[in-house]
């Protein structure tokens, strides 16, 4: 009987958070794990777009260059290509 009494009116027992805890850190680990990777995804994706603007910037160049030596005074004779080039264009 003093147990059931020592039960009802005896000081309460805390209940035992330290599973609550490990889970709690568990998954924080898992959601910074989740947002390092989205991290370095979002890094890739961004190097990626900076190359390839580069890339369309630099083809642009390219291709209004050749076409401005198509249209340039220093080709006078198609069939001789641009001198000094060492070629033709189209063979």
């Amino acid at each position: 009987m003093s147990n059931v009494v020592k039960k009802i009116f005896g000081k309460p027992k805390m209940p035992d958070t330290s599973a609550q805890d490990a889970a709690q850190v568990e998954a924080m680990q898992k959601q910074t794990e989740i947002l390092d990777k989205q991290e370095a995804r979002l890094e890739e994706e961004e190097k990626t777009a900076k190359s390839r603007m580069a890339a369309r910037s630099a083809s642009r160049r390219k291709g209004r260059g050749g076409y401005r030596l198509l249209l340039s005074s220093s080709r006078s004779n198609a069939q001789t290509g641009i001198k000094g080039s060492g070629s033709t264009l189209g063979g």
